[in-house]
């Protein structure tokens, strides 16, 4: 493959369509053998070309409406808040769209207030990408979500609040329930879920719970219940730097001597048994507090 038709098709967004594709001569199993990659249906990147979310954002773009809009963890990541990944659907509120491996579209109202050009198409507002989040969502995902825009300090909740007033839009009654649920004190979307699943288990845990520890340090837990004294954390993969391993081992034992019960949750166990581990942590903190 000449490079010059490397270049041609890609231009300089390292995208391109089948059809232009076709235009220049390839035929379909060129494309499927040549140094190229299919990101939507349609739409393929050089191979040279990395992957990310917001390619594949640029990528819809290609062959959605001018009128539909981005939104939710796409949005979310074009405004400048990772929540999708490179391989994670591109979420879209279009109407006439078919369905498409790679898009994840909804036919809902929106308003030219709720949304600005991107790429040639539209994005939402950071407000409009949070109430979609909570509509079209689990409960814990959505608030999982959003307690990550609301912990950037680009959104605020007050204005989330006034934003969904009067809205009877489909889902309104889980976003308001999830709208209850937020904090922004939230550092992470597991440390989200895990917050939502107690609260659903009937308790409050304090976020980022801060508790004196030696010589005036000060000693910090994911999620809390100080009046029974236990601690939770969410250890997603063993870290890497082994210092900051060891350092997290040593306030564990401290905590552990000093009388709190410290509850570490994996992430394998909140993908499988989320209902269950709640419900644990729920009997050790009753027992605790009798």
């Amino acid at each position: 493959m000449a490079a010059s038709n490397k270049v041609a098709l890609g231009g300089t967004r390292g995208l391109f369509t089948r059809a232009e594709a076709l235009q220049q001569g390839f035929t379909d199993e060129k494309l499927r053998k040549g140094p190229f990659r299919r990101v939507l249906h349609g739409v393929y990147r050089l191979d040279s070309t990395p992957l990310t979310h917001e390619l594949r954002c640029r990528a819809a773009a290609m062959v959605l409406p001018r009128d539909a809009v981005i939104t939710g963890r796409s949005a979310a990541t074009l405004h400048g808040i990772d929540l999708a990944r490179a391989q994670d659907a591109v979420e879209v509120l279009a109407s006439g769209v078919k369905r498409v491996h790679g898009l994840r579209t909804w036919n809902t109202r929106r308003h030219h207030s709720e949304h600005m050009p991107w790429g040639g198409v539209q994005v939402a507002t950071l407000v409009r990408a949070a109430f979609d989040l909570l509509t079209k969502n689990p409960l814990t995902q959505g608030v999982a979500c959003v307690d990550a825009l609301l912990h950037s300090g680009r959104l605020s909740k007050q204005a989330l609040a006034r934003f969904m007033a009067d809205r009877h839009d489909d889902g309104i009654v889980r976003a308001r329930r999830g709208f209850e649920l937020l904090d922004e004190r939230a550092e992470s979307p597991p440390e989200s879920v895990l917050r939502v699943l107690f609260r659903l288990e009937g308790l409050r845990p304090v976020p980022q719970l801060e508790i004196p520890g030696e010589f005036g340090e000060t000693l910090r837990g994911d999620l809390g219940f100080p009046e029974a004294k236990v601690v939770v954390e969410y250890e997603g993969r063993w870290h890497a730097d082994r210092d900051q391993f060891r350092r997290d081992e040593r306030r564990r034992a401290w905590l552990r001597a000093n009388g709190w019960v410290v509850v570490v949750i994996t992430a394998e166990r909140l993908a499988t048994a989320p209902t269950h581990l709640a419900a644990e942590v729920a009997q050790v903190v009753r027992q605790r507090t009798g």
